[in-house]
């Protein structure tokens, strides 16, 4: 039992006491009239009640300090877990749909520029700037809305409870609309403005399952990309044990560029079903719903469920991971 600093006064006071009698009676016990007045070197009863009163009074000022402080500590956490579901901002909406419409603007239209062209590393320079572009805007509009930029991330971040399913609702309908603004002006500028059309990809860079690829292989690429995508934005944006800090958009559009390395040629690579929705539905439009407009609307559940899945999946390992 730890003693406390009363105690420690009392007990001094008491073996004060009882020394200065011990050597009192042995000055004395040489001389029989010595007089050895034992109660005036003890504490008298005040004293000693108010010793007991101070020690009284410090731990029940710590046991209040210590009470008060876990009641605080609760009130805390119960706020951090109830806001989410209550967490709304349109800002974050309108940041969402300015990212999503320049997103599909510089993505889809390097491909445009440059698809399959001989003699060109093309498919290094989508990459690239895919990469470089989620870069550059999630530091942009992450102070606003966290940059999603993507709903299969907006809905990682809601199920492991870093987005309120409103918000998430809310940015994935901004995201839709931008991607069909970022189409759309890639449209007119690169196909109805020119003569013959500047597009190199024949579809505003939307995605389509490549030739002789199978359904199946797409759809586990669109998962494993998303999954690496999902997994690097849980541990480097969200997870506070990680110190890299503002670093996490570099991190992140690294991860973009790596998946677009491998998917490009085998489905154009999505990972991100609402820059895919956009250039789709815009290019059937625009192309009077001609058949070949039409396979990538046809194919859209892949570059849905896939990037979804993966996401998931990440969701899911981290969550176990950081439990």
């Amino acid at each position: 039992m730890k003693a406390s600093a009363s105690h420690v006064v009392l007990f001094c006071l008491l073996l004060g006491a009882f020394a200065t009698v011990v050597a009192t009676k042995s000055s004395c016990s040489e001389d029989p009239g010595c007089a050895v007045p034992i109660e005036d070197d003890f504490p008298d009863d005040n004293q000693a009640l108010s010793l007991l009163q101070l020690d009284t009074e410090h731990n029940l000022g710590t046991r209040n300090l210590n009470t008060e402080a876990a009641q605080a500590a609760a009130r805390s956490e119960a706020a951090q877990t109830a806001a989410p579901a209550n967490d709304f901002e349109m800002k974050k909406c309108v940041a969402e749909f300015i990212a999503m419409t320049l997103f599909v603007f510089i993505g889809c239209g390097s491909a445009m520029s440059m698809a399959k062209q001989e003699g060109s590393a093309w498919i290094l320079q989508v990459s690239l700037t895919f990469g470089i572009a989620i870069t550059v805007l999630a530091y942009t509009i992450g102070h606003y809305s966290g940059g999603h930029i993507n709903c299969a991330v907006t809905f990682g971040l809601v199920l492991t409870g870093n987005c309120s399913v409103r918000q998430g609702l809310g940015n994935l309908v901004a995201q839709l609309l931008g991607s069909v603004l970022g189409a759309s002006i890639l449209s007119v500028a690169y196909s109805k403005l020119a003569t013959p059309s500047l597009d190199k990809t024949g579809g505003l860079g939307t995605n389509a399952v490549g030739d002789n690829v199978p359904i199946t292989s797409a759809l586990i690429m669109e998962i494993a990309g998303t999954f690496l995508l999902m997994y690097v934005v849980l541990e480097t944006a969200t997870n506070k044990a990680n110190n890299v800090g503002n670093m996490a958009p570099l991190a992140i559009g690294f991860a973009v560029f790596l998946a677009h390395s491998v998917l490009i040629s085998i489905d154009g690579c999505s990972i991100n079903p609402t820059r895919t929705t956009g250039p789709a539905i815009v290019n059937a439009m625009m192309n009077s719903f001609s058949e070949k407009a039409m396979t990538p609307i046809k194919q859209l559940w892949v570059f849905w469920v896939g990037p979804l899945v993966g996401a998931a999946l990440a969701a899911a390992v981290y969550t176990g991971l950081t439990a």
